[in-house]
């Protein structure tokens, strides 16, 4: 009975106010920008895109009731499927009759009739519009207020207001009950675990999709069970069974389902063209629509030329492989798994395309998690490769450049830095000093030369690689930014703690405007600035932002990544060293379990954080003594 909406007939505006420019009583939301950015990835974005980006308007931090309410007016009227509107920020009751108002920069607290804009307003967009289906999300204080009567008397909650056909209505709290953020936190509570379940999925249900009503039990059920106000819902008609997002980190059977209706089928040049497309938006650097594209095309592409046509199994190992790079290894390596055998079958062993088949199955291998099984798959692929391919045949160097990487995953840096070291020199006389590949090879043999103990020698390479770097690719290419970071990285663990703080406060603006924030080498790139501030003599701010970025980490990342987890520990670190011991004992105790369970008893970051926090807890122990000893009455440190 569920249904995505029609991307053509459906429009979404998202509505957020972060600042509060002229009231003291309302504080600033940071979160705010961020529930507004990754909503819009989440609804526009990828495998899991419900509205087209055209239609997805982003209304941040407007100033006045004008300002809201045109783009709500004018996506209400272009609707025609489903009219979706969220807002995030502060809510504010009207004095007379105790109606709800929504903040924008300028209003005032004590007077939101003039400076803010009635839910009224709202509720005047819906009726205007033809829409089938009509969905209003609020994240703000009192988003379930009564519009009618005071305080202690007869409310009428929004969700009757808003009793039009075809409306579903889900709000943050109750009638009286304010909403929970926490200036620390990446989302607002609400938004957040709404996030989560939308990317994500829910746990325990085995659909591939989220619809709103699932959405609304789910969080009914997890934010009281973690302190947050309950969430409130009114639906009509069928609409509670729309679906918001198909969840990206959900393994899934079968063969994938389009994003969307798939176009008409046609010739095979026109279908290939269309593959090639997706493809090369992911070389542009847009995984989430290559993988929106490849989604399209793949049935057209199965019913015009066959399942086992050569076009239709390209098509599919290139859908695993930009799932993988949105930022979903198990879904990658699941997709891979099921075109190699089809091309195994199809094609042959020993082709083209199923050896490079193998070789990136077993790089989603490394990707989930199983570092050695990556490592046997490879060694393997590699023979293969050479034997059939040749060893100078670019697949063959690729797959030598995987095989070096899951060696120095699995354990053994040492053995990666030589088999890059012995790599680098064949990728410059096969594929020349200034292909990407032989770029992509130096830069790995200085960071595995690093970890194998040679930080030294890994700035040496460094300091050769970046001047090549940024006059071939340029000063904003993706791996100059990459190499300067561990430039950085390496020249601190040489002692250079002043130049790595430098280097990395230079370094950091850049890959947030290039990359984007939320890149993963933006935010190992934070984590190791947070590292050197501190080691520069900057405790506190080193605590500052770790407090910031860990957020962010455990959002983009997950909070059982290694960079999530390393970066609980280094905030424990600096925690004491700014003085606070009892706090990091704490914080070590609590992450340590963590990361034994994830990377293992005896990985380097295990044993290293075992000794921290054996350090701390013998200095908590002396400087603590009374208070353990005595009671908190005591504050001896």
């Amino acid at each position: 009975m569920s249904r995505p909406p029609d991307r053509a007939g459906s429009r979404a505006v998202l509505v957020g106010t972060a600042t509060y420019a002229q009231d003291p009583q309302l504080p600033a939301v940071p979160a705010v920008h961020n529930n507004l950015r990754d909503l819009w990835r989440l609804l526009t974005e990828g495998r899991s895109a419900v509205f087209s980006p055209e239609s997805t308007r982003v209304v941040e931090d407007p100033a006045t009731p004008l300002e809201l309410g045109l783009p709500l007016l004018e996506a209400a009227r272009e609707a025609q499927d489903l009219f979706l509107v969220y807002y995030t920020g502060h809510g504010l009751i009207g004095l007379e009759r105790r109606e709800l108002y929504l903040g924008l920069t300028q209003c005032v607290a004590e007077a939101p009739s003039f400076t803010a804009f009635p839910f009224q307003g709202v509720r005047e967009a819906f009726l205007a519009t033809r829409a089938r289906n009509r969905v209003l999300v609020l994240d703000c204080c009192f988003s379930g207020r009564a519009i009618r009567g005071g305080l202690s008397g007869v409310h009428e909650p929004i969700t009757d207001r808003m009793e039009i056909a075809g409306t579903y209505t889900l709000t943050s709290a109750a009638a009286n009950e304010p909403a929970r953020f926490n200036e620390r936190d990446r989302h607002t509570a609400f938004t957040g675990a709404m996030l989560l379940a939308l990317r994500d999925g829910i746990p325990g249900m085995s659909e591939a999709e989220v619809t709103l009503g699932a959405l609304f039990r789910h969080l009914k059920q997890s934010l009281p069970a973690h302190g947050f106000p309950e969430p409130q819902q009114c639906g009509t008609d069928t609409t509670e069974f729309l679906v918001l997002a198909r969840p990206r980190r959900r393994t899934r059977r079968g063969a994938p389902a389009p994003a969307g209706p798939g176009g008409p089928p046609g010739p095979r040049d026109v279908l290939v063209a269309r593959t090639d497309l997706g493809r090369r938006r992911g070389v542009e650097g847009s995984p989430g629509e290559a993988v929106r594209l490849l989604h399209e095309v793949l049935p057209d592409l199965t019913r015009t030329l066959g399942p086992d046509d050569p076009a239709t199994l390209v098509g599919r190992i290139n859908l695993a492989y930009w799932t993988g790079h949105e930022g979903d290894a198990r879904e990658a390596l699941r997709l891979s798994r099921a075109v190699v055998d089809d091309m195994t079958r199809v094609l042959g062993p020993g082709h083209r395309a199923t050896l490079v088949g193998r070789s990136q199955v077993a790089h989603w291998i490394g990707e989930s998690g199983a570092p050695r099984d990556a490592l046997r798959l490879s060694t393997s692929v590699v023979a293969d490769l050479t034997r059939i391919l040749g060893p100078d045949d670019r697949e063959t160097l690729i797959g030598r450049g995987r095989l070096a990487r899951w060696t120095g995953e699995a354990g053994d840096a040492a053995m990666a830095a030589r088999l890059t070291g012995d790599l680098v020199p064949d990728l410059s006389r096969v594929l020349g000093t200034n292909d990407l590949e032989t770029f992509i090879g130096r830069i790995n043999q200085a960071q595995w030369t690093g970890r194998a103990g040679g930080a030294g020698e890994a700035v040496r390479l460094l300091t050769r690689l970046v001047p090549d770097l940024c006059w071939a690719l340029g000063p904003d290419d993706r791996h100059t930014l990459v190499a300067r970071t561990r430039m950085a990285q390496w020249s601190g663990a040489v002692g250079r703690r002043r130049r790595a703080h430098r280097m990395l406060a230079a370094v950091v603006p850049d890959l947030e405007r290039v990359l984007g924030p939320d890149d993963r080498e933006t935010l190992l790139a934070r984590g190791q600035l947070a590292h050197w501030v501190g080691e520069a003599g900057d405790p506190a701010e080193a605590v500052r932002l770790l407090t910031r970025l860990l957020p962010d980490l455990a959002w983009v990342l997950g909070p059982d990544d290694r960079a999530t987890l390393v970066s609980r520990a280094r905030l424990a670190h600096w925690t004491g060293v700014q003085g606070e011991v009892g706090e990091a004992v704490r914080q070590f105790t609590a992450v340590l379990p963590e990361i034994g369970r994830v990377l293992g008893p005896s990985d380097e970051e295990s044993a290293a954080n075992r000794a921290l926090l054996a350090m701390w807890r013998s200095k908590a122990d002396r400087r603590l003594r009374k208070q353990i000893f005595y009671g908190t009455g005591s504050r001896g440190r």
